[in-house]
């Protein structure tokens, strides 16, 4: 063998292993069997083409096309390329994310359940929109807004009700002052009840107004000897009306 054939031959095996190393680093399908399918979205965050493509964190295959349609609104439809043996149920979702804050973007599938049949090629998978960063910012910004608009109406709710409180001190007085006159009366009634129990059936002509006071004064006077029997371990005698 001359030394230009060995020189070829060398600078041709050195060329394969150059393209077998780039192959496996770069991990190209390029010998590999696989079938596509579908998944379309609203808005993508720059997903590129041969990004990765994962079913539940595992890699299953790449993006080998990216498609835009307009019509009532504008849509991307991914070509989701997949490897042979990795089966999708139909009701798979696809989701475009990150690796990291700031990394690679890559279709994360999530697995269906096995209550639907699996997908064939050409099938779609729905998409779900990744949040867009502004949304995040713009729904963040509304809540400090109404957290805000929150706190400032509670301070004005409570602002009016400790000016009506303070207002309306001596009505709340007089308030508690007549509750606790009624409360007195009715506990003298309940007293007097209590020892002529006959009053509750007897009728006659309405009481005037000494009669009442009368009456008020009679029953001070029995709630006092009640007192004054059980101060001194008595027993009340027993009043005898006409």
């Amino acid at each position: 063998m001359t030394n230009e054939a060995k020189t070829g031959a060398v600078v041709l095996a050195a060329g394969l292993a150059l393209v077998a190393l780039v192959l496996k680093v770069g991990n190209f399908s390029l010998f590999q069997h696989g079938y596509l399918v579908k998944s379309q979205f609203h808005y993508t965050a720059g997903v590129k083409k041969h990004a990765p493509v994962r079913l539940s964190g595992v890699d299953v295959g790449e993006v080998r096309d990216i498609e835009v349609h307009y019509g009532d609104e504008t849509l991307i439809d991914l070509d989701l390329w997949i490897q042979d043996g990795v089966k999708l149920r139909t009701d798979s979702r696809a989701y475009v994310t990150t690796l990291g804050l700031m990394g690679e973007k890559y279709v994360e599938i999530k697995a269906g359940s096995a209550r639907v049949p699996y997908a064939k090629a050409g099938d779609r998978i729905p998409g779900e929109d990744p949040v867009r960063l502004e949304e995040l910012i713009q729904i963040a910004t509304q809540v400090a807004g109404d957290i805000g608009k929150m706190a400032n109406d509670i301070s004005t709710v409570a602002k009016h009700v400790d000016e009506t409180l303070v207002g309306n001190k001596p009505k709340i007085n007089k308030l508690f002052d007549n509750l606790e006159e009624t409360s007195e009366n009715f506990r003298d009634f309940s007293e007097d009840i209590k020892w002529h129990p006959w009053k509750i059936l007897a009728k006659g002509k309405e009481k005037s107004k000494d009669e009442m006071t009368q009456e008020r004064a009679e029953r001070l006077e029995a709630r006092a000897k009640t007192l004054r029997a059980q101060a001194n371990g008595g027993h009340l005698p027993i009043l005898t009306t006409t």
